[in-house]
């Protein structure tokens, strides 16, 4: 039988190769932003970041998303304004539009942050059906918006933001809620991170403040 082993005379070339070989990866390894992630775009471009925009796509059903509205508080206490969140409402399946709807009409009212909190409450903690449109109506009542709620319902420029929303999830496959998008060039989602949102948020922290050290 054959041996596995580098026959003695030519091991000191073996290794002299293999150096010249793992070298680039050591390098490659130490330019890395730690974390955990999928890189979606140039890591070169974030360096010199004084800013992480951090893209949010959720969905009002998702039980991580719910968590994630509490956990993210952290990551905007830690980093300031130096951390941007933006989010996107997304659905699928049988589920409704309405939801969505209802999240740009009240982030035109400055109400977006309240309303959302009470979808989600309402859809956890009630068990009750939030893609329904009386369900939207009824919360509408209780922030005395329904006037506002109803018009922007019909509205093309709401529409229109939802079909975008739409249309930039599947731009980063975002098959999984929520995925996280930062400066557009690393993916993460409670999976990539180890499956929790608490280990998501951690991992998000760590990704975060490396990239504002990164020059």
């Amino acid at each position: 039988m054959e041996s596995c082993r580098v026959p003695s005379a030519n091991k000191i070339l073996f290794f002299l190769i293999a150096s010249c070989l793992i070298l680039p990866s050591f390098v490659l390894a130490e330019d890395k932003i730690k974390g955990k992630y999928e890189v979606i775009g140039s890591i070169e471009k974030l360096k010199n970041a004084k800013q992480v925009e951090m893209i949010e796509f959720f969905n009002y059903s998702c039980g991580h998303c719910y968590k994630f509205l509490e956990t993210s508080k952290k990551l905007h206490q830690k980093f300031k304004d130096k951390l941007y969140h933006k989010k996107y409402p997304i659905f699928w399946g049988e589920q409704t539009a309405l939801p969505a709807k209802a999240f740009y009409i009240t982030d035109e009212l400055g109400l977006e942050a309240k309303f959302t909190q009470e979808l989600f409450d309402t859809n956890f903690k009630l068990h009750i059906n939030i893609f329904q449109p009386r369900v939207i109506q009824r919360l509408s009542q209780h922030y005395k918006i329904e006037q506002e709620i109803r018009e922007g319902m019909k509205s093309p420029t709401i529409e229109a933001k939802v079909n975008e929303s739409l249309a930039l999830a599947k731009t980063y496959k975002a098959n999984e809620t929520p995925t996280i998008i930062l400066n557009k060039v690393l993916k993460v989602t409670p999976s990539i991170s180890g499956g929790t949102t608490e280990m998501m948020t951690e991992n998000l922290e760590l990704i975060i403040g490396d990239i504002l050290g990164y020059n």
